[in-house]
């Protein structure tokens, strides 16, 4: 089933917390690339950083497409996985892949 791409600054959910201190989520801060891109916005890829909001430190994305890729890199899609646990909560939906 194709979903919505990730852009940078698009949305994360995270579980996981620095002692009592829970992650939440938040954007997607960094992308390795930057010529790839919807509306000026670039396409996000796999191993590309979140931050966590609530702890104010960084998440990774972990997994992404099978199909479509970005100078080899999987792109990241609306409910792909993070390092800690968490998935993508926010997408494009004017371009959807599997």
């Amino acid at each position: 089933m194709s979903r919505a791409v990730a852009l940078k600054g698009h949305h994360h959910t995270c579980p996981d917390k620095e002692g009592n201190v829970p992650h939440v989520g938040g954007p997607i801060v960094q992308c390795q690339q930057d010529f790839v891109k919807i509306n000026g916005v670039p396409i996000a890829l796999v191993g590309d950083q979140l931050l966590c909001e609530g702890a104010g430190v960084i998440d990774t994305i972990a997994t992404g497409s099978s199909c479509v890729r970005i100078n080899g890199i999987p792109v990241a899609r609306i409910g792909d996985a993070t390092a800690h646990g968490g998935t993508i909560d926010e997408g494009d939906s004017s371009l959807k892949i599997d």
